[in-house]
């Protein structure tokens, strides 16, 4: 019988934190891994190491130091702290990301919007002079994926708070990517309805993608305690309904007669029909599109015009 690691050990230090982070409650088949997962990371992170190699040395014992770094992360994480917070980064779109509390954490739904607006890329003949416009960048995941993807494509990124536009820019400077402008603006400005005909001159036609927020003010009653008391609220919460901010900016680029082929906008499965309803309205000879995410709920919708 082998011998028992001791209590040091990768190995039992990941098992006593698995279990202390272990949802309570599991409510879908990820959960039953979690706290393993969490522990993972955080040692990880602590160690500067992939979770390939705490495997593959998991009897190593661990120095005093890590282990009372790890254990200040552990506490910091049963109070709710979100894991991206802990580390200070978060993957989308198989990048990685700096993230902190000025702007909402990346989400693995946010994804499709990447997908669906390269997607909406790659059947324009004229491919390399589209102009895409990200509303709400927050850490600019959005925007700089896109930029990546397409470097030879002008990207420029919007959004109301500047301490989030300065993580943005961090974030597009470790991605060094040279062809995207930030601007600080809310929704459809002043200041970008006077970069807006400067740039479409040259840059023909215009993507917009925007992740604004969406969710009614009552979800704070029944959100994790890691995205209510530690998310920024404004990036997340508009209004009774969550539509305040979508249906100004959908109002706005009516009213405005800008100049869209295509527009992608991420909201909550619940919002379908009202959101769909409205875009109708606005735009009455636009072609409507609700496209799901990968667990099946309503979750972007595509707006398509003919210009």
């Amino acid at each position: 019988m082998p011998d028992k690691p001791p209590s040091s050990s990768i190995r039992s230090v990941v098992t006593d934190a698995a279990r202390r982070l272990q949802p309570k409650k599991i409510v879908c088949e990820e959960d039953r891994d979690l706290g393993r997962l969490e522990a993972e990371i955080l040692l990880a992170h602590v160690l500067k190491k992939d979770r390939a190699w705490l495997h593959t040395h998991s009897d190593r014992s661990l120095p005093t130091a890590h282990r009372s770094l790890f254990q200040k992360l552990l506490a910091r994480r049963l109070r709710y702290e979100p894991i991206a917070y802990i580390t200070g980064e978060k993957e989308f779109y198989g990048l990685p990301f700096f993230v902190d509390k000025r702007a909402l954490i990346p989400r693995p739904e946010s994804e499709l919007l990447v997908d669906l607006a390269l997607h909406a890329t790659s059947l324009l003949a004229y491919r390399p002079t589209g102009l895409f416009w990200d509303v709400g960048t927050g850490t600019g995941a959005i925007a700089i994926a896109i930029a990546k993807h397409l470097p030879k494509t002008r990207v420029f990124a919007s959004d109301i708070s500047a301490s989030a536009l300065t993580l943005a820019k961090k974030n597009a400077k470790r991605h060094k990517t040279k062809n995207l402008t930030f601007l600080k603006a809310n929704l459809l400005d002043a200041h970008v309805r006077r970069y807006l005909p400067t740039r479409l001159l040259a840059y023909s036609p215009l993507i917009i993608t925007a992740n604004l927020p969406y969710l009614p003010e009552s979800d704070k009653k029944t959100l994790d305690p890691d995205v209510v008391e530690y998310e920024p609220s404004s990036a997340l919460f508009a209004g009774k309904d969550g539509l305040e901010l979508i249906e100004k900016f959908l109002r706005q680029l009516a009213s405005s007669n800008t100049r869209f082929s295509h527009l992608f906008l991420e909201y909550d499965p619940p919002q379908t029909k009202k959101l769909r309803a409205l875009a109708k309205s606005l735009f009455p000879s636009a072609q409507i599109t609700v496209h799901k995410d990968l667990a099946g709920r309503d979750r972007v919708l595509h707006i398509t015009r003919d210009l």
